[in-house]
């Protein structure tokens, strides 16, 4: 990742609150749609855009950026037997950064990466939120062709 300074005060009380009040339920989300208790990494300092705290708890920040069309897209894996079969056997860990150097606007496809067992997700925070099943099906069909 990049050489980020460390959140401020502000920003990791921020941080706290989304993962109180949001990411929980996001985490049973994205499990729920694996369909097994996959380990899930968030690397917070990364996604938490310095000077954006007020935004973070916006749907249209991480939640709609990451977490939903991750979970999204599991589910559409995983909606008949042999799709479930393949994740469980495949998928180890998801994990979600963002790179600035690297996260894509828009070409979702180039955000996602799955190698050796792990789904790893960079996508720009904040931006293009209206585009949640474009970003699950460029997770989707990264998993698929590698699954």
């Amino acid at each position: 990742m990049s050489d980020k300074p460390k959140l401020n005060l502000a920003e990791r009380r921020a941080v706290a609150d989304y993962k109180e009040s949001t990411f929980a339920k996001k985490l049973e989300d994205l499990q729920g749609a694996a369909g097994f208790p996959v380990e899930v990494e968030v690397d917070w300092e990364s996604m938490a855009v310095s000077g954006q705290q007020d935004f973070y708890s916006r749907e249209d920040y991480w939640t709609n950026i990451f977490f939903t069309p991750t979970a999204k897209a599991l589910g559409e894996v995983t909606a008949d037997a042999m799709g479930k079969e393949a994740l469980t056997a495949e998928l180890k860990a998801i994990k979600f950064h963002y790179d600035e150097a690297t996260a894509p606007s828009m070409a979702f496809e180039n955000g996602v990466k799955f190698e050796e067992g792990v789904l790893t997700i960079n996508f720009k925070p904040f931006s293009n939120a209206d585009y949640i099943d474009d970003r699950a099906k460029a997770i989707r069909s990264t998993l698929e062709a590698a699954l």
